[in-house]
């Protein structure tokens, strides 16, 4: 609702409330009863819409710190939101990369917080020291960086994806208290 609609209306309730003001007649008061709730649902109406205006986003990710990545909360698991997909192809250049990550099928632990980044780790089906990658997602902008690990490409060199840039890193992927 934009402003000059609910000023309008606000216009319009006073204008029936002066009209309605003489006689002590149960229709008339009926009426401005009425013109009264309405009045009071407009009012209502200006201060929800105030209060979404300036309220943040939900945090899409941070509830599924706990849950592993195939379980579900709400419609969707990790591996098939539409916001933690969107993240992820948004970080991740390499075609067949971002399919190992966004299929995750193999092993994975229990997503939880790593510097204050919602991480999801999954490795490859009986391959998982060798092959294992971890998806950190900013809960507040939403922003992946995937660590890719893969020893049969490098062995002590990891594979950096954000906003569409790779670098590499020596070392490991980042390791929670799950693992």
């Amino acid at each position: 609702m934009n402003r000059s609609t609910i000023l309008t209306g606000l216009l319009a309730i006073t204008a029936l409330l002066a009209a309605c003001s003489g006689g002590e007649k149960a229709p008339e008061n009926t009426a401005a009863n009425a013109v009264n709730m309405a009045g009071a649902e407009v009012v209502n109406a200006v201060a929800a819409a105030n209060e979404s205006a300036t309220a943040p986003a939900a945090d899409t990710f941070s509830r599924y710190v706990g849950k592993y990545p195939f379980d579900k909360v709400g419609a969707h698991s990790w591996n098939d939101d539409p916001a933690v997909k969107s993240a992820i192809e948004a970080a991740v250049p390499d075609a067949k990369v971002r399919k190992w990550v966004l299929a995750a099928e193999g092993p994975s632990s229990p997503i939880e917080m790593i510097d204050g980044r919602v991480a999801a780790w999954t490795c490859e089906t009986h391959n998982c020291g060798p092959h294992q990658w971890v998806t950190l997602i900013d809960p507040v902008t939403g922003a992946a960086q995937v660590c890719y690990f893969d020893e049969a490409a490098a062995t002590d060199k990891t594979r950096w994806f954000t906003a569409g840039k790779e670098e590499s890193r020596s070392g490991q992927c980042p390791q929670g208290e799950q693992r």
